[in-house]
């Protein structure tokens, strides 16, 4: 028998900030784990910081962003599209915006456990028929 629920957070509920360079960010904040949506404006370059426990996983979801890291006592950047994944890890980095319009991403953060999880996340879900739903829904 399904026991959950679906949890949604409405915007509304979210916890907004707009930072001094101009990003609006709202911040959906849960026991485990954080998302936010980040609307970057055009010519906004954020500043250097790292996370010494955190994950921290960007989605660009709208326009390009430019992620900027030292590696080997070097700055190095890379242009990210709509679409495409940045896993942060520990590194010292920074987020540009150079276009002439905003950009969108979504940051997913989490305290890693230091534990390969991949065959439970690949092959955690089971399947329902229809014919199975309606079954449960009358048992309920």
């Amino acid at each position: 028998m399904l026991n959950s629920f679906i949890e949604t957070m409405s915007k509304s509920e979210s916890i907004f900030a707009e930072k001094e360079d101009g990003t609006k960010v709202n911040y959906y904040i849960f026991p485990e784990f954080e998302v936010h949506l980040n609307i970057i404006p055009a010519g906004t370059i954020q500043g250097w910081h790292m996370h010494n426990d955190i994950e921290e996983i960007l989605i660009v979801n709208d326009g390009e962003i430019r992620v900027e890291t030292i590696v080997d006592n070097k700055k190095k950047y890379k242009n990210c599209q709509k679409g495409e994944l940045i896993r942060m890890n520990q590194s010292l980095h920074r987020i540009l915006n150079l276009q002439n319009h905003e950009a969108a991403f979504s940051v997913f953060r989490f305290v890693p456990q230091g534990i390969d999880h991949r065959e439970k996340i690949k092959n955690d879900k089971k399947s329902y028929t229809d014919d199975e739903v309606e079954a449960m829904l009358k048992r309920m």
